[in-house]
C-alpha cells in the first residue's frame, strides 16, 4: 500500500524499477513478460489500480494495453532508492565504530563489503566481526 509519506513497497517498488526499464503490457494481455521479471502476476493486479490512482504509472495505447512509468512514478522510485541508500551508508558508518574498536582486518572488510552491497543489515556484519573475534 502507498502511504502519505510516499514509501513504496518492495513490490512496487520492483515494478516500478521494471517499468524505468521500458513499458509493459498490461498484466492480462502478457502474463509471461511479470514471470520472466520474477513479478507475482496476482500481486501486480493488486497494486497496480493503487499505482495508476497515484499517477506513478500509466496505461498508454489507445487500448490501454502498454503500462508505463510516469514522471511523478520515477521521482518516487528515485525517492525510495534514495532513502535505502541512506539507511545504508548510516549503517556502514555505524560499522565503522565496530571497526574502531579492534575488529580483525579480514572479517571487518568482509563484513564491511557485505553490508554496503546491502547483502547484510548491521547487526548480522558486527555479529560476523564478533564471531571471528572470538567474543
Amino acid at each position: 500500500m502507498l502511504v502519505p509519506t510516499g514509501h513504496l513497497s518492495s513490490l512496487q517498488q520492483q515494478l516500478l524499477r521494471e517499468l524505468d526499464l521500458c513499458d509493459l503490457p498490461a498484466p492480462e494481455a502478457a502474463p509471461e513478460s511479470y514471470a520472466a521479471r520474477d513479478l507475482d502476476l496476482d500481486q501486480v493486479r493488486d497494486i497496480l489500480p493503487e499505482l495508476l490512482w497515484a499517477g506513478l504509472v500509466e496505461q498508454r495505447d489507445s487500448d490501454r494495453g502498454t503500462l508505463g512509468l510516469t514522471v511523478a512514478g520515477a521521482a518516487a522510485l528515485r525517492s525510495a532508492e534514495c532513502d535505502e541508500l541512506t539507511a545504508r551508508l548510516a549503517a556502514v558508518v555505524s560499522f565503522a565504530d565496530t571497526v574502531a574498536r579492534g575488529a580483525p582486518p579480514r572479517a571487518a572488510g568482509q563484513a564491511l563489503k557485505r553490508l554496503a552491497d546491502g547483502a547484510w543489515s548491521l547487526e548480522r556484519a558486527e555479529a560476523h566481526v564478533r564471531d571471528a573475534d572470538g567474543s
